[in-house]
């Protein structure tokens, strides 16, 4: 009988700390991914480099780039979509799905834009709700001490079951152009 017992409560001790570790995992993957996991990430380097082949490629091609000290606007897409429920996902700059593959939602969600070109009005709004912009990063592509490239992160902070997410930006330089990214979150 005592075998039984002290059994029975080693099981149940090794539960109970099973338990802790995993709770303590999981708490650390419910927050909204910051600005240094997205900007030192490998996924995230080999999109920049990408994006500086794709300026030195418009460059060497004779296009002029910009006139004015900053670059206007010519590129914006969803980089990212992050929440409790659907975790991460990551599309790149080159690729826009109209959906993300996930079923989002939870207690927040985080949105990741990435743009090239110098803006003087960003935002982002999921569902017609405006999200807060809780961190910014530029980016030099050409080395040239100018901000070319930025990503913006935007989170909604109420229960969410998701909608469609749209990041406005309107270009600080001629020709003053409006571009936007829309992802669906399920």
């Amino acid at each position: 009988m005592k075998k039984i017992i002290s059994l029975f409560l080693v099981l149940a001790f090794f539960l109970l700390s099973s338990v802790g570790v995993f709770a303590a995992e999981t708490s650390a993957l419910i927050q909204p991914m910051a600005k240094e996991q997205i900007m030192n990430s490998e996924e995230f380097l080999a999109v920049v480099n990408e994006a500086k082949a794709a300026y030195d490629a418009q460059k060497s091609a004779g296009t002029d780039i910009s006139r004015a000290s900053a670059p206007p606007v010519t590129h914006i897409n969803v980089y990212a979509v992050v929440s409790p429920n659907g975790g991460q996902e990551i599309y790149g700059t080159s690729s826009n799905p109209s959906n993300t593959a996930n079923d989002h939602g939870g207690a927040w969600i985080q949105c990741v834009t990435f743009q090239i070109g110098y803006d003087n009005f960003h935002q982002g709004v999921l569902g017609n709700i405006l999200m807060t912009n809780d961190w910014s990063e530029v980016i030099d592509l050409n080395g040239d001490g100018v901000g070319d490239a930025w990503v913006y992160s935007y989170v909604h902070e109420l229960a969410s079951n998701g909608g469609q997410f749209v990041s406005t930006v309107q270009s600080a330089n001629n020709p003053w152009n409006i571009e936007t990214a829309r992802i669906n979150i399920r």
